[in-house]
């Protein structure tokens, strides 16, 4: 005998399915004799647009294939209401709850942080808040983050983001230097206020780049190199076969990994929020940064065949003494942009 199930989406709560998750799948794990936990894990998923209201089914079974004598009856135990969840082996049957979990970057509950995109072309986009004085440049045409203490920066509106499979950076244009006192930018990715995220902070009176995990507000060993506005223009966090990156680049093209650890347990869910910020005691800093890009590849950008893809390149014009970056505009039939 083996565990049966099939997972799918209905749309509201209707008989409508909207789409199958998980069809019909039968595990390779034999029931034992003797009644106690078991399972499957490993089953791929499909990806189904699921909507606010929607209502995920699961439905469990088994599927008898013995031939033996004498016969057995098989049996699921539901309703556990035990403190401990059942695990495979455990013989807590009756009390420990058995239970279903999505645990890859399926995006099920929620939006991979690569699809926060603003390029702040007409001004913070609605992906943004922001608050402490952080504003728009019009001439830049790039969000202004000033150093204060009051947290001044911009957070994705709704802190229900997943890293697993996606990626998350911003285009750090500009950065002031010479801050006394306690002063920082940084971009970090946590969940709600409870200490814990992973974060990119440059500190500004030490002109140094950090790379951090931080417990309880606190990363006891970070990584540390000294701040290169040009080499570290970019700066990333990206996540991929169970390991969480921490990266910088010059052009938004080629990456370079500061730091990398395997993905923690909080890293695994869509509860995480994004976030540019600074601080600063009061008149510390005075000049702001300027952050642009978010996700989003800049002008300077164009794609080239390899041969087996398209890479991103910048567009680099030779000025005389040396080639440099340009933005590339088209003509709307009345003006470039």
């Amino acid at each position: 005998m083996v565990t049966r199930a099939h997972i799918y989406v209905t749309v509201g709560d209707s008989d409508t399915v909207r789409g199958t998750l998980l069809a019909n799948h039968t595990s390779a794990v034999v029931f034992p004799t003797t009644a106690a936990g078991g399972g499957t894990t490993g089953a791929a998923i499909t990806s189904v647009g699921i909507q606010a209201g929607d209502r995920i089914v699961v439905e469990l079974g088994y599927q008898a294939t013995n031939a033996v004598t004498p016969s057995y009856t098989g049996r699921l135990y539901y309703g556990g209401s035990g403190p401990t969840d059942l695990a495979s082996g455990a013989t807590g049957v009756t009390t420990d709850p058995g239970w279903v979990e999505f645990s890859t970057g399926d995006s099920l509950f929620a939006t991979p942080t690569s699809d926060v995109v603003d390029k702040f072309t007409t001004g913070i986009g609605a992906a943004f808040s922001y608050w402490g004085g952080t504003s728009w440049s019009a001439t830049g045409r790039r969000a202004v983050v000033p150093a204060n203490d009051e947290y001044a920066g911009l957070m994705a509106h709704e802190p229900r983001y997943e890293i697993t499979n996606s990626t998350f950076y911003f285009e750090v244009v500009s950065l002031p230097s010479g801050g006394t006192g306690t002063s920082f930018y940084a971009m970090v990715l946590g969940p709600t206020d409870n200490g814990t995220f992973i974060r990119t902070t440059y500190t500004v009176a030490t002109g140094m780049l950090t790379f951090e995990n931080c417990i309880d507000y606190v990363d006891a060993s970070p990584t540390t190199l000294a701040f290169d506005p040009a080499a570290h223009r970019w700066w990333r966090f990206r996540e991929t076969g169970g390991t969480v990156y921490w990266e910088t680049s010059p052009d938004a093209a080629s990456w370079t990994v500061r730091r990398s650890m395997a993905v923690t347990q909080w890293l695994r869910f869509g509860t995480l929020r994004t976030n540019f910020e600074a601080y600063a005691d009061t008149g510390s800093v005075t000049t702001p940064a300027e952050v642009d890009n978010v996700n989003g590849l800049p002008a300077t950008i164009t794609k080239v065949w390899t041969g087996s893809a398209w890479v991103a390149k910048p567009v680099k014009v030779w000025t005389g003494s040396a080639w440099v970056a340009k933005p590339v505009r088209s003509w709307s039939g009345t003006a470039f942009f």
